[in-house]
């Protein structure tokens, strides 16, 4: 029987490895002194001191009402939430007038998803975004993102993450202290390896795949044939360098950003699950805004989550051409060997989720797909 084998890597390792980019803005202050007239040295001793009075006021109020967002992403800015978060930023800051300033931290610069999200729940940190493995961590009802093979196509993802049982889930991550407020576009994840492409269910038998630290996700492998081996998305590309494990899964844009092309040679687009990115915040912090800022906050970041939508699902396929110029052989598996792996792995994992958390909301989540499925052929 296989078991997974845990991995230690050295901080120092991780350091060389991970590439991140950091901007630094520089503020220049400019001090103007104008000075009319000719005083006596009590007027302008006096005069001094009610401006500089009135400076620190005014000072003062300033930067009390200008509050700052930090937000928590894994990905670097080139990446499709990167670049919705961008116009979350810019609208966030333009609509409220400078009262609000948000501050993007890209490549984990405050720590990896899960961390991040912790630090949210804690109140250290206003905003993350995270996969949906993580999420579970806090909220086991977001294990439902982790049903594999459950989603045909991204119109059908976003009419159920639009709807009532996505919207469910933002409400059910409250009780953890959670505010959720958009879901920003990851997209599907497909498989890569170095040792063979995945046609078949066969083709994964054996395999050793790095897997996110989420129990589903590594079940579901597990069902597939293949030997899981869950790594944080920090270590991913070192894991893979030091052939640790004989492939990955992963969206197509991270696939492209952390040039998996260099380490892996083939990608089977077997889209076994569907991986939105839910931006979450403070729920004490975000209630603690005026009911303007609030709205403002939330409308910003629906725009962002629909900007990152487009930005992937427009792109994905120049991502494939651009691997295949790096040389990795890319393959679509076929519909009737999805089956195959959906027969083998969904009711299964449905059923340890049921365990997990509330069975009638898996229910919830299933019927709403199939309904979704149905509004999709109707033409709604």
């Amino acid at each position: 029987m296989q078991t997974n084998r845990k991995i230690i890597i050295k901080k120092g390792d991780i350091e060389n490895s991970v590439k991140q980019r950091k901007k630094c803005n520089q503020i220049e202050f400019r001090k103007i002194i104008t000075q009319r007239g000719v005083f006596s040295v009590k007027k302008k001793m006096l005069v001094l001191l009610v401006a500089l009075v009135s400076i620190f006021a005014i000072a003062s109020a300033s930067f009390a009402a200008a509050k700052t967002i930090r937000v928590s992403l894994c990905n670097a800015e080139t990446h499709p939430q990167s670049i919705g978060l961008q116009l979350f930023k810019k609208m966030v800051e333009e609509g409220s007038k400078g009262e609000l300033r948000v501050n993007l931290y890209y490549n984990s610069q405050l720590g990896g998803e899960r961390e991040s999200v912790e630090q949210v729940v804690s109140g250290s940190l206003e905003m993350a975004t995270a996969s949906a493995g993580p999420m579970t961590t806090f909220d086991p009802k977001f294990m439902v993102l982790d049903i594999p093979y459950a989603f045909n196509d991204y119109n059908e993802a976003w009419l159920v993450l639009d709807g009532p049982a996505g919207q469910g889930l933002f409400k059910s991550c409250e009780e953890y202290g959670l505010k959720g407020l958009a879901w920003m576009e990851n997209g599907f994840r497909h498989t890569t390896s170095s040792v063979r492409p995945v046609n078949t269910i066969g083709d994964f038998k054996g395999l050793k795949i790095r897997t996110m630290e989420a129990p589903m996700h590594m079940e579901t492998f597990r069902l597939l044939g293949a030997n899981p081996t869950p790594a944080p998305w920090t270590e991913l590309y070192l894991v893979m360098q030091q052939k640790i494990v004989d492939g990955q899964e992963n969206p197509l844009a991270n696939i492209w950003e952390v040039g998996m092309y260099e380490v892996q040679k083939y990608v089977s687009l077997d889209g076994h699950i569907y991986d939105p990115m839910p931006l979450v915040a403070n729920l004490k912090w975000f209630n603690a805004l005026p009911q303007a800022q609030q709205q403002l906050i939330v409308v910003a970041a629906m725009c962002a989550q629909n900007y990152s939508r487009a930005i992937n699902a427009g792109r994905e396929m120049y991502i494939v051409d651009m691997l295949k110029q790096k040389g990795m052989e890319i393959n679509e598996v076929s519909e009737s060997e999805k089956a195959k792996m959906r027969d083998a792995t969904q009711d299964a994992i449905a059923k340890k989720i049921r365990e997990n958390t509330y069975s009638k909301f898996v229910d919830l989540w299933l019927s709403e797909i199939e309904q979704a499925r149905k509004n999709i052929k109707a033409g709604l």
